[in-house]
């Protein structure tokens, strides 16, 4: 039987047994009070111990800050005193956090009930003493939504996931792309032990494919394997990388991009239940530069708003106003950036603006700092992603550079949401290239260096032609290396 792919959050062309993700019974025998305030104290403990013991230093940081967070203990306590167990106590306050995420009409905020859904799981599987089974060969998981920790405890035998939902943004889909599992969304018949072959090639995920099918795949995937994932000579293009997790740079070099065209600092801020320090926040980001050598770095200054609301932090918008209303959060930002430009790598972009004077004001703030504590002013960008600042394009002389966001951009214009901006390209894409024309000459005749970091770089069709208008810098997820190779060599040989 074969199936298409409602959505791919990671690419990859594997086959396995499949696995199915059965949902965990728990008894919930009732005891005393005082029994079940201690199972829950307890459960909170050995979850911090457990993720203590864990590698994976980015999500991991997210976890601990939920389970520490001081009103996930005082709630928990509150419901055990009216009479529920340990677990009606968790479920009871984790479901209020995912009640308030799924009434959000941000597709970024929906996408974290997956984390809290985790940490939900993580708490109850610790209430008692039950020994959590592993799996010691490669198998193909099918679950209704897959759970950050699943893919970092299963990393080793994880070959690729097929789910019921999720979102590409998700710590799951984020993962999956670092450690280059396949993932996909779609609705399958199956039953444990069947044997999957998922495409994203093709769109396509087999099940129990017949002989003739079986030996096909098997020639395929053992020649992709000796395709070695890394990029092409591409003299005259930049390859660049985006990326969340510091986990993510071992790709980005071990793939030779070029550089980072975006990480995405915000991921550090929600990994927080304050305002990290100046010198947390320069560990981080000296670790990237001194990483990545004389390869560049662009840092995009945090980006939360209307989508990402941070409880310290006094969100009102994206933008200029966001950071005015948090000067201080924003200035230790730039501090740690500028001190962590130990080789001169290091870019800082700014997101969501929409004027010059909104540009102009950031980049003399910026200037400031460096000159009042003596450091060097890197290279000062802007993310082109909002309408107003496409029509005045001509007025952004000053940016030493200009990266595409077309997320936010082809939202805007076209009044399309997160989840069919990919489907729908089609219906609006020449209209858009049209207006990114206007980008590049303008880029070329001041000098400016554009690149794409938007999900529409990673598609090949499009990826094309970008290069073809003339757009040279691409900017996607570590593991989409091979489609940069693909796309420009078509380029290059003027298929």
């Amino acid at each position: 039987m074969k199936y298409t792919i409602d959505k791919v959050l990671s690419h990859g062309f594997v086959m396995g047994s499949i696995k199915i993700d059965e949902i965990s019974k728990h008894s919930d025998t009732k005891t005393s009070k005082e029994k079940e305030m201690n199972k829950f104290l307890s459960s909170i403990e050995k979850s911090v111990l457990e993720l203590d013991n864990m590698n994976d230093d980015s999500y991991i940081m997210i976890q601990k800050l939920m389970i520490q967070d001081p009103l996930l203990k005082e709630n928990g306590i509150k419901y055990i005193n009216n009479g529920k167990t340990a677990r009606e106590a968790i479920n009871l306050v984790m479901s209020d956090i995912i009640n308030s995420l799924e009434a959000s009409s941000s597709d970024y905020l929906k996408e974290r009930t997956n984390d809290i859904l985790d940490v939900t799981k993580r708490l109850i599987n610790n209430l008692g003493n039950k020994k959590k089974k592993t799996i010691d060969k490669p198998f193909i998981l099918y679950t209704d939504n897959l759970l950050p920790s699943y893919v970092i405890n299963n990393r080793d035998n994880l070959i690729g996931v097929i789910a019921k939902s999720g979102g590409y943004t998700s710590h799951s889909a984020i993962l999956c792309r670092s450690f280059d599992i396949p993932y996909v969304i779609a609705t399958i018949d199956c039953k444990n032990s069947d044997t999957a072959c998922i495409d994203t090639r093709k769109n396509k995920i087999a099940i129990n494919p017949d002989v003739d099918d079986m030996e096909r795949y098997i020639e395929e995937i053992n020649a992709s394997k000796k395709f070695i994932k890394k990029a092409v000579n591409h003299k005259g293009f930049l390859f660049l990388a985006n990326i969340s997790l510091t986990s993510e740079i071992k790709k980005v070099l071990e793939y030779d991009f070029d550089g980072i065209g975006l990480y995405r600092t915000e991921l550090i801020f929600m990994n927080s239940n304050r305002p990290l320090s100046f010198d947390e926040q320069y560990k981080i980001y000296s670790n990237v530069s001194l990483a990545l050598g004389d390869r560049s770095v662009c840092f995009r200054t945090f980006d939360v708003g209307d989508d990402k609301k941070l409880k310290y932090l006094k969100t009102k918008s994206k933008g200029l106003n966001n950071y005015l209303e948090n000067k201080d959060i924003f200035e230790t930002q730039i501090k740690a950036l500028l001190k962590s430009n130990i080789f001169g790598n290091v870019k800082i972009m700014f997101p969501m603006i929409e004027t010059i004077e909104e540009f102009m004001e950031l980049k003399n703030w910026t200037i400031k700092i460096a000159k009042e504590n003596n450091y060097k002013i890197p290279p000062i960008g802007m993310m082109l992603e909002t309408k107003k600042a496409l029509e005045n394009i001509k007025d952004f002389r000053s940016a030493d550079f200009i990266s595409l966001g077309t997320n936010d951009l082809c939202s805007e214009l076209y009044h399309i949401d997160r989840m069919n901006r990919l489907n729908d390209f089609n219906e609006y894409l020449d209209d858009l290239l049209d207006k990114i024309k206007v980008v590049i000459d303008f880029c070329n005749k001041n000098n400016i260096l554009l690149s794409v970091c938007g999900e529409l770089a990673s598609v090949k069709e499009v990826a094309v032609k970008f290069y073809k208008l003339g757009i040279r810098n691409l900017s996607v997820s570590p593991s989409m290396i091979q489609m940069l190779n693909s796309s420009y060599n078509e380029f290059i040989s003027g298929n």
